[in-house]
Formats: structure tokens, sequence, C-alpha cells
């Protein structure tokens, strides 16, 4: 009989049973501030988590305009290499100190060799390139090509000795 008045005492039905009914008793619900809490947090999450998705669709969108703006660069160089040095598209644009300058450099459009070769990528790009003669040594030149994003943005240059 001893052990049934244990077992109620822990039930709450002992001495001073409602008091043990009362702390005793589990919630069984949320309250109006643990759910706000919880929204708060919730919504501070996803913002940290579309802030990045953002950044991370800026960030892919640079490395390939670079991407793009490489193979431009690559496709123009090449083209440079074949032609004949005494092709006029490798006439002197400047001297050594304005290779990086495009006012007097060639351009790529569909009236030149480059900007056949390049295609459409020149609707996305403006490409330019700059001969020096006699640089860095005598009978040699140095064609600099400029690679440009459509808002005018430097995006790369490359540089290719000839030997004349």
């Amino acid at each position: 009989m001893r052990h049934d008045k244990f077992n109620n005492f822990h039930k709450g039905q002992g001495m001073r049973g409602s008091v043990f009914k009362i702390l005793l008793k589990k919630p069984t619900g949320f309250t109006l501030v643990e759910i706000l809490v919880a929204v708060m947090l919730l919504s501070i999450g996803i913002l940290a988590v579309s802030q990045m998705t953002i950044m991370s669709q800026r960030s892919n969108q640079v490395i390939r305009e670079y991407m793009e703006a490489r193979e431009v660069l690559a496709r123009g160089i090449e083209v440079l290499k074949i032609m004949p040095i005494t092709d006029p598209n490798l006439d002197q644009t400047c001297g050594a100190w304005g290779l990086d300058s495009i006012s007097l450099a060639y351009h790529a459009d569909t009236n030149n060799v480059v900007g056949k070769t390049i295609g459409s990528m020149k609707d996305y790009y403006d490409v330019y390139w700059n001969v020096a003669d006699n640089m860095p040594n005598t009978d040699q030149k140095t064609i600099r090509m400029i690679v440009l994003n459509h808002n005018g943005r430097f995006l790369m240059n490359a540089d290719y000795v000839r030997w004349r």
C-alpha cells in the first residue's frame, strides 16, 4: 500500500497535489514571444542567404565577362600573328608611350579581318590594337591588343612582339 501512495504522490495526488499538478504540468504550445523570436531569426537567415545568392550571381557574371574577354583577346592576337608584317593593319599607330591609348588605335569592326574573326563577340566587347615600330628592339614591332566591355570599362590587354 505504501507503494501506491508513493506513486500517487508523484502523480500529484498526494499531499499538496494541486501544487504539484501545476508545477509538473507540461506546456502544450508556444507563446507569442517565442513565435516572434523564431520568425525574426528565420527572416534574418533567409535575408543572409539571399544576399549571398545575389553576390554569387554578380561574381559569376564578372568571371564570365573576363573569360569571354580572354577568348576575344586570344582570337584577335591569333589573327594578328598570321597577318603579313606589311599589312596596313600593322602600321605604326603610336610610339612606345602610347600603346595603352585607344584614340589612334585600330578598332575591330566588320571592315577588318580581326572584327570578322571575333564575329558576334564584337557586339559585347570593343577591341583595339596599337602598333609600335622598333620596340623593344630595332626590326621588331610590338602589338598591344586592348579589350573593353560595351560600357567602355577596361578588361584586359596583351602584347605580341613580331620580327620584321
